[in-house]
């Protein structure tokens, strides 16, 4: 299961994406988090994607579904603790392992990337820079069982 903000503010002209819509985004990822863990006994883990925008999260999150289908993975770029503790404290109260993503991909490549993406994905190139800036790396303090470093 790959779970992304950026899907549920998709629409048929592109992906809009204000305030409200955003809020709803988050509420419905943590919604589905919750049901899929529920109701979905096969899921063993959860990957928490770390990084800023144009990262490489999204490719990485796809390829892992394709091998992993049974798992989750939170694509969302979650930089700093607090963002990621609710995930974390979900996991941990249903026993599923939680492994933390840190994208180290060079600001510089994500500024290239980003300057490629359509209209509606690009990300303002300061908001951008202000993502990579707030960076906090994981720690297995916080809680995940394991840190893989892309």
């Amino acid at each position: 299961m790959h779970i992304n903000p950026d899907h549920f503010l998709e629409t048929s002209l592109g992906r809009v994406f204000t305030p409200e819509r955003n809020q709803t985004a988050w509420e419905k990822c943590f919604n589905v988090l919750k049901h899929e863990i529920l109701f979905n006994p096969k899921i063993q883990k959860i990957y928490v994607l770390i990084g800023a925008q144009a990262a490489g999260k999204s490719s990485w999150a796809e390829n892992k579904i394709k091998n992993e289908p049974n798992n989750i993975v939170f694509d969302a770029i979650l930089v700093q603790k607090m963002e990621r503790a609710s995930i974390i404290r979900i996991a941990n109260q249903h026993n599923i392992e939680c492994i933390a993503v840190m994208f180290r991909t060079p600001l510089s490549v994500c500024l290239e990337r980003n300057s490629k993406r359509n209209p509606d994905t690009k990300v303002d190139e300061q908001a951008l820079k202000n993502v990579f800036a707030a960076l906090e790396a994981p720690s297995l303090d916080e809680g995940f069982r394991n840190i893989i470093l892309v």
